[in-house]
């Protein structure tokens, strides 16, 4: 099956003001299968906003092939762009507009059927505002705004900068469930955040980059094997106490705010009847590998997972402009 999104060697540079050529973008990959929810997923000025912007034609490449559904841009740009949907860093909107006339606007000029408006509109939960100025909208709405013009056209390819800036919790489950939805009609979205921990709760893949390069990409689960070392968290009173049973009796062990995290463990329950023989009752003990570790043994030099890795041995040093 066709990638929904390949890119091979992307290469971006931006002159600084002391006249040095700097990489943005530096031999970057990507490669996005078709029916999934894809992170691409960095620190802030890693090169996320630039590659986007450079995919869909906002940025000229200075080096790399880039393809969306097997088409290559921006030469055949025109071909696949109504099947792609995009928002792109903070969404603009005149704010003399209510956000009905906002998407009627946008609907007319790509073409899309006036039924669609009201459709996005209750996807993305501002139908009761729909006829309120944007200048009223919170952020959170705005960003709604955002997604609804981004799904006018039923996009086949569905890519979002930091779709859930300003949405408050609730509004974050909505926005999940609704990329969800899209997804599983067959269409792919492709996520660009630094917030690891929504990466982690909806996405089936990742790509992970770091100063304009590809350091890791796979499976969401595979990507956080990287970081599974047998660690726990265990909440238990008494943690001082906790912590010096469970040294004595040959774990590895440390403090951590207001619970302890063992490592290198084989058997969680040890843990629990360890602490039971000394009357501490352990009130949770859960792994702790989370995607936020992962990043650092990728990038940080850590243990390696199975995915697949690019050779970083010849980074640079200086951090890049996004």
């Amino acid at each position: 099956m066709t990638p929904a999104l390949e890119i091979d060697g992307l290469v971006k540079t931006y002159q600084s003001v002391f006249g040095k050529p700097r990489a943005a973008l530096d031999r970057l990959d990507m490669l996005v299968e078709p029916g999934q929810i894809h992170g691409f997923l960095g620190p802030n000025g890693s090169g996320k906003s630039t590659t986007l912007k450079t995919l869909l034609g906002l940025l000229r490449a200075d080096g790399g092939q880039m393809r969306i559904f097997g088409e290559p841009v921006p030469r055949m740009q025109a071909e696949v762009a109504d099947r792609v949907g995009a928002i792109v860093e903070a969404p603009a909107f005149f704010g003399n507009l209510t956000g009905y006339k906002t998407l009627s606007l946008l609907a007319k000029a790509g073409g899309v059927p006036k039924q669609r408006i009201g459709v996005v509109l209750d996807q993305v939960g501002l139908s009761d505002r729909s006829e309120d100025m944007v200048r009223s909208y919170s952020l959170g709405m705005r960003q709604r705004l955002a997604v609804a013009s981004a799904l006018l056209k039923n996009p086949d390819l569905l890519i979002l900068d930091e779709p859930n800036n300003g949405l408050d919790p609730a509004g974050v489950r909505e926005m999940r469930d609704l990329l969800r939805g899209h997804a599983d009609q067959g269409k792919t979205v492709v996520i660009s955040s630094h917030i690891l921990a929504e990466i982690a709760q909806v996405c089936d893949a990742v790509t992970i980059i770091s100063r304009g390069r590809t350091v890791a990409a796979g499976p969401v689960s595979e990507v956080l094997a990287v970081a599974d070392k047998g660690s726990y968290r265990v909440r238990v009173d008494e943690l001082q106490h906790a912590a010096e049973i469970l040294a004595e009796a040959g774990a590895e062990v440390s403090l951590a705010g207001d619970h302890l995290v063992v490592h290198d463990l084989a058997e969680p329950a040890w843990v629990s009847y360890t602490l039971g023989v000394h009357n501490l009752w352990v009130r949770e003990l859960a792994p702790v590998a989370q995607l936020e570790d992962a990043f650092l043994a990728i990038t940080g030099g850590g243990p390696r997972g199975s995915f697949r890795q690019v050779d970083n041995s010849d980074w640079q040093t200086e951090e890049h402009p996004a």
